[in-house]
């Protein structure tokens, strides 16, 4: 096995336990981490692998079609940051308005001074 390989394996290792630490509520979340870690580690310690499954999908190179697989991942990533973004910010703006609603005063009328 070569230096690399440790480096990725370790390091998809511990990605994958900080991945299991976020989602420790959402077992499909762990569960998904665990199949990754898994992959990750096949591909690492067979690498010729990712080009046996790339020529398959019609895609010339291993690396291209993990490239394309983390560029999709990636836009997957941020459009659901996005999404729980959004959520979040109507929360805020409906507790806000709530809130607002609850604490408002109504103003005393001023006396009116005839000069």
């Amino acid at each position: 096995m070569k230096s690399i390989q440790v480096i990725l394996i370790v390091l998809s290792v511990i990605a994958a336990i900080m991945g299991s630490m976020a989602f420790r509520s959402k077992l499909i979340s762990r569960l998904l981490a665990l199949l990754l870690l898994g992959v990750a580690i096949g591909f690492v310690m067979f690498p010729e692998t990712t080009s046996d499954i790339a020529r398959a999908l019609g895609v010339g190179r291993g690396t291209d079609l993990l490239l394309y697989v983390t560029i999709f991942a990636g836009l997957h990533s941020c459009l659901l940051l996005y999404m729980r973004t959004r959520v979040v910010q109507r929360k805020l703006t409906e507790l806000t308005r709530a809130l607002a609603i609850k604490n408002a005063v109504t103003p005393k009328p001023k006396a009116f001074s005839a000069r």
